[in-house]
């Protein structure tokens, strides 16, 4: 029973042996660097010339949208996005605030229970703070000071809004530092 065990595994074992692989094997080939260079040079200057356009075969078009007259639309609000990088579970970020302009902060917190973020400006009468904290599930909190410990509800992406308090006053620009620590 044994030996022929011992025979079919090393039947087996010189039939796969002898077997072609299916890969296919490629050989080296010649690499001319001039031939090479020269094509290169073309390609770059095919992409430099502009495209010919056949008028003949072009159709034309007519705008089926009537031009506006009235004034263009100036949006007040501007918003920037901006994802900050946690380093031994802290992170600061220095940046620069429009007047009416929201910023919202990115933070991973997928392990700690509580984030500790402060804001400060360069202006010691600014008028920025924490609007809002959104989690990973758009549950929201706020508005905020300029420093707060908040729990973390739902692990992932929480966003921090900043932006002016309305009812303080003006809209405020200028420099501004963002400071994270997160705990556990």
């Amino acid at each position: 029973m044994r030996w022929g065990l011992v025979l079919l595994i090393f039947g087996i074992l010189t039939v796969s042996c002898k077997m072609e692989p299916k890969t296919t094997i490629v050989k080296p080939q010649k690499f001319d660097k001039k031939e090479y260079a020269v094509q290169l040079k073309k390609e770059r200057d095919n992409l430099n010339q502009p495209k010919k356009f056949n008028s003949k075969n072009a159709k034309s078009k007519t705008d089926t949208l009537k031009t506006s007259t009235s004034q263009p639309i100036e949006f007040t609000e501007k918003t920037d996005t901006i994802r900050l990088k946690i380093v031994y579970g802290k992170a600061k970020m220095d940046t620069v605030k429009l007047p009416r302009q929201k910023l919202i902060f990115l933070i991973d917190s997928d392990t700690a229970s509580k984030i500790k973020l402060k804001i400060t400006a360069q202006d010691s009468a600014a008028n920025v703070r924490i609007s809002q904290i959104v989690d990973s599930k758009d549950n929201s909190d706020g508005p905020f000071g300029h420093e707060i410990e908040f729990p973390v509800r739902e692990k992932g992406i929480q966003k921090i809004i900043v932006s002016e308090n309305q009812m303080q006053g003006d809209p405020w620009g200028g420099r501004i530092t963002l400071e994270v620590k997160l705990g556990w």
